[in-house]
């Protein structure tokens, strides 16, 4: 089956239930799957040929939806475009992947003129002007890639993620076995559509489970967000660990109440696309009393590899355990199997790992080996199969020899309570080692200061892992999910 296939298909089964909800609109299945034939020939009437890659750069819409469907009918290749990146970042996406189309909401179209200037190939179309014609699908294969997904380039350019209609479908299959989702769910969509995160789990999932889609704009103004969780009957809630870190404060108190005395409520918070700090976890949970579990994943594996179980033990400062055809191993560095309970990197296997980067055939071959994705994150996995993330591989902070995991020292100064945010990396210094920098982010009115984190921290961590620079900031910069962007922080100085 194809992404195609799927919606299709379920336009059978639900004729006329709610697909997407969006600002008062109610669209029906057989309204979307409808749509996505005659915008799939607007498509192929605007030259649009089997394997063409088509990029979309517009904010949050059915449209949207609807648009990335419609490209896989016509026999194309999506390519989400990221909405914050710069034109130039942008350019570099559309002629590095080959794009023959871009369509684009008017929010962005003062990016076409450098686009079609720089990018030779590219025909920019504003998606308001895209026909709706007849069309009589193509025949796709599951194992023909679906989209590009571009990677935020931490270790140089952006790579292209090849990912097929079967790596797709798998992950939200198995997500949906994991999380029990069903087609009574109301799934409330306010992440950006263009990461692979939020696209599988609020889009593919709930289709592939008969659910709705409620689609708002953007998590701002988060008032929006409130009052749909309250007019909808929301029943799933898909955010990143910001956002749960904002709704863990007491002055959410009346809201958790609110939610606490409704009918029919949230049954199941879920957190992914950067690590959920075990101090938000506790303080939410506590505030809510609805359960929060983390996911774990990488836009390679299309992009869930494990989420803490809904039933059963959830361990805290876990991402739980691998969803159902995921197969998990540790190495160390000469790639030897390491016994439970050892730190190592992570590989995976299943049905959703990538078929690789998109003309990058080296880079595939270090990251894929005998079927085997090399994630690149260091791990322990204990006794019950329960993986605990320590840090990213490239994040590991050497020091005078000594590995220290960021992250550790993260959740440990978040239990501060004048810490709001924090991130420690590793700045190299003149004698080959690495100064570790902890930036901090104070809640308000705190009077916290740097002697206040060293005493608070020393008697919690060994004296090598102590953070040698404590520097306060007013906001972090962040991915568009939320994700601190630690490559960002190196490059600041006291």
């Amino acid at each position: 089956m194809t992404l195609s296939d799927l919606l299709t298909k379920q336009a059978k089964t639900y004729p006329s239930k709610t697909c997407i909800k969006f600002e008062g609109r109610s669209i029906s299945y057989s309204e979307v799957d409808m749509l996505v034939t005659k915008y799939a020939g607007g498509l192929v009437s605007e030259g649009l040929k089997s394997r063409d890659r088509v990029a979309i750069l517009m904010e949050n819409c059915p449209e949207y939806v609807m648009l990335y469907f419609s490209i896989i009918r016509a026999g194309g290749i999506v390519i989400p475009v990221n909405t914050f990146l710069t034109s130039s970042e942008i350019a570099y996406i559309v002629n590095d992947s080959g794009c023959r189309i871009l369509l684009f909401s008017d929010k962005f179209s003062t990016y076409t003129a450098d686009l079609e200037k720089n990018c030779h190939k590219v025909k920019c179309i504003a998606y308001e002007k895209v026909t709706q014609k007849e069309f009589a699908p193509s025949i796709i294969d599951e194992n023909e890639t679906a989209v590009f997904l571009y990677t935020s380039g931490t270790t140089g350019f952006p790579k292209g993620v090849m990912l097929t209609h079967r790596n797709l479908l798998s992950n939200a299959e198995s997500c949906m076995e994991t999380m029990q989702v069903t087609h009574r769910d109301k799934v409330l969509l306010f992440l950006p559509l263009f990461h692979a995160f939020s696209y599988t789990v609020c889009v593919i999932l709930p289709i592939c489970a008969g659910a709705t889609i409620v689609l708002l704009t953007s998590v701002k103004p988060f008032s929006k967000v409130i009052k749909s969780i309250v007019r909808d009957r929301i029943s799933l809630f898909v955010a990143v660990p910001t956002v749960y870190n904002i709704l863990s404060k007491k002055k959410f108190s009346w809201f958790a109440k609110l939610i606490m005395r409704l009918t029919v409520r949230i049954r199941l918070c879920i957190s992914g696309a950067a690590a959920l700090p075990e101090s938000t976890l506790r303080s939410f949970e506590k505030l809510f009393c609805i359960p929060l579990i983390e996911g774990y994943g990488l836009t390679e594996a299309s992009p869930v590899i494990s989420v803490n179980p809904l039933k059963g033990p959830r361990k805290p400062a876990s991402v739980g355990l691998p969803i159902p055809g995921v197969e998990i191993a540790v190495v160390d560095e000469l790639d030897e199997r390491l016994p439970q309970g050892e730190i190592g990197e992570l590989i995976v296997k299943g049905p959703n790992i990538m078929q690789g980067y998109y003309e990058r055939e080296d880079e595939t071959k270090d990251s894929i080996r005998h079927e085997w994705l090399y994630t690149g994150d260091m791990v322990k996995i204990d006794e019950d199969g329960y993986i605990f993330i320590m840090d990213r591989k490239k994040d590991l902070i050497i020091v005078d020899g000594m590995n220290i995991y960021p992250r550790e020292i993260e959740e440990i100064a978040l239990l501060h309570p004048e810490v709001e945010e924090c991130a420690m990396v590793g700045i190299p210094d003149e004698k080959g080692s690495e100064i570790a920098w902890l930036f901090v982010k104070k809640e308000d009115n705190a009077l916290i200061d740097g002697n206040g984190i060293q005493n608070f921290l020393k008697e919690k961590i060994a004296r090598y892992k102590m953070p040698r620079k404590i520097r306060f900031i007013e906001e972090f910069p962040k991915t568009g999910t939320g994700k601190i962007q630690k490559t960002e922080l190196k490059k600041w100085k006291l």
